[in-house]
């Protein structure tokens, strides 16, 4: 668990546009699996009000409390984004768009990234690395 947080903690920094309804179910289902685990999101667009209120409302009408999601905005300077990767235990991909850049910057800083394998190039990012 984070040591910072002191529970399981998951997160995505992926672009809030690739999380879809199919991937808020499933991101659901593994908070539901870990008791008391936390989502960690970061995107430029929770600059905005109604994109945050949308996203925690997914995640409440499948029983996800909100106390349980945070959503930070993007950070200007990279060691500052980079050093939020300590925040989280484990990277969650999204689909059928997965990360390009979230994933391997996530593996640079040592975080595992779970990801569903898929056909097309668009899904398979992280597969193709290393």
């Amino acid at each position: 668990p984070n040591d910072l947080l002191g529970c399981v903690s998951f997160g995505s920094f992926n672009n809030v546009a690739k999380i879809n309804a199919r991937v808020v179910r499933l991101w659901a289902r593994i908070l539901s699996s870990v008791p008391n685990s936390q989502l960690l999101l970061k995107s430029r667009a929770f600059a905005a009000k109604d994109i945050k209120d949308t996203c925690v409302g997914a995640f409440s009408k499948l029983g996800v409390d909100k106390s349980r999601i945070e959503m930070r905005m993007v950070l200007a300077a990279t060691r500052d984004h980079l050093a939020s990767y300590a925040h989280m235990d484990i990277s969650l991909d999204t689909f059928p768009y997965a990360g390009t850049t979230t994933t391997l910057e996530s593996l640079y800083m040592g975080v595992p990234v779970v990801t569903l394998r898929a056909s097309g190039h668009a899904a398979n990012h992280a597969h193709n690395v290393g």
